[in-house]
């Protein structure tokens, strides 16, 4: 049975230093333009956002600054204006003390995460929510409305405040310059993605290439860094396209895999008119990373796996090089440490089978050590490992052996 190989990359393969470092210096730069000396979101709050399957640092940033605005807005109305940068500047002026704002980044972040739908980002949950229960409780409620839309409903875009300073955070003033054509939105000498560590070992990657080199394996990182399209031609300039996940894979000498991140989904996206996230636990992204996977073993053109995915899932029926492939029994293995992501790889699955398709599916969970990320995992997953690297030889075994 041919083993397609789903690896998630950021606490998987990958330590990401820059990631988790990004949020608190992402909010600082906002806080310390308004002359706020608070508490700022530690690695255990980071990790409770992504146990909520908060797993995006564009949405978790951009709820937590909107959390620190709303609970200015219980303080001081005066500064409440629709114009984010006026809004910032106006409150900036009115020097509120900072030791009476009291911040709950895990309570914000987490009812967001509870609350999102399908298709949805949890920023926009977020947004519904408090423009729901907790806007109508405000002064000014329509400008604080269009304010917190301005931060929460396109963190997918460099139109949103934390996800430009974020980025330029992650890549450096010029790089973001060089990328994005536009001037950064604060100075960073050096981008804090080069801080990334190897998770996986040289010897764990030198075992999973031999099998791939053996055609015992179909693998591509099921992940939602930003990547790159599926085309040679240059990329908008929009933050989905930076070559994030490409960075991570070179990281651990695995940069022939393909990388099924932001920038291939939302071309798919764009491609085909799709007008939801894309994201994990979207069945998108399972379908193309599954497709994307078999394809790059296959001599299969990249573009046509993606839109097989798509038009497998309007259609109801098994298209293009899916329906070739459902003559073979396939053995999907998960590498993942976050629920939303084994969640949208069930549902794969699950349709694959509906459809005709002969699959099984063994989900490694990793989670380095007890808390709350494992206590979510255990229920979801067939292993619990603490590193991608103890689930290296069952997967070698799995490819020789079935």
């Amino acid at each position: 049975m041919p083993v397609v190989l789903l690896l998630d990359i950021d606490d998987v393969l990958v330590l990401p230093v820059g990631y988790k470092r990004g949020i608190p210096a992402t909010l600082e730069t906002f806080t310390r333009r308004l002359g706020w000396e608070i508490p700022l979101p530690t690695e255990a709050d980071i990790e409770w956002f992504e146990a909520a399957g908060v797993t995006s640092e564009w949405d978790s940033t951009a709820i937590c600054l909107a959390g620190l605005l709303l609970e200015a807005a219980r303080l001081d109305e005066r500064w409440i204006v629709p114009d984010f940068d006026e809004a910032m500047d106006r409150l900036a002026a009115r020097a509120l003390d900072g030791a009476q704002i009291r911040p709950d980044y895990v309570a914000w972040v987490k009812q967001a995460g509870e609350a999102t739908r399908l298709g949805e980002r949890p920023s926009q949950a977020a947004l519904r929510l408090w423009q729901r229960e907790v806007l109508p409780q405000l002064p000014r409620s329509e400008a604080l409305a269009a304010l917190l839309s301005a931060l929460l409903a396109t963190t997918h875009s460099l139109s949103c405040p934390t996800t430009a300073v974020f980025q330029t955070w992650m890549v450096g003033s010029r790089a973001y310059e060089e990328a994005y054509g536009r001037p950064a939105p604060v100075e960073v000498p050096q981008g804090l993605l080069e801080q990334d560590q190897p998770l996986l070992t040289r010897d764990g990657a030198r075992a999973l290439t031999a099998v791939w080199y053996e055609g015992r394996l179909a693998p591509a990182f099921y992940t939602s860094r930003p990547s790159r399209p599926p085309l040679k031609e240059p990329p908008p300039p929009l933050p989905v396209y930076s070559p994030e996940a490409e960075l991570a894979a070179r990281l651990v000498r695995l940069e022939d895999w393909p990388p099924v991140g932001l920038g291939r989904l939302f071309w798919l996206a764009e491609a085909v008119g799709l007008h939801e996230n894309p994201t994990k636990p979207h069945l998108i992204h399972g379908m193309a990373a599954f497709a994307a996977a078999i394809a790059s073993v296959d001599g299969i053109i990249e573009i046509q796996a993606l839109q097989s995915a798509y038009e497998t899932l309007q259609a109801g029926e098994l298209k293009g090089p899916l329906a070739e492939w459902a003559e073979f029994p396939w053995h999907v293995v998960l590498v993942e440490d976050s629920v939303k992501g084994i969640l949208g790889v069930f549902r794969t699955v699950r349709r694959l089978y509906e459809l005709g398709m002969s699959v099984r599916l063994t989900v490694f969970g990793i989670a380095p050590h007890p808390g709350p990320k494992a206590e979510a995992l255990e229920a979801y997953v067939d292993r619990l490992v603490p590193s991608v690297n103890d689930a290296i030889e069952e997967i070698v075994h799995l490819c020789r052996e079935g």
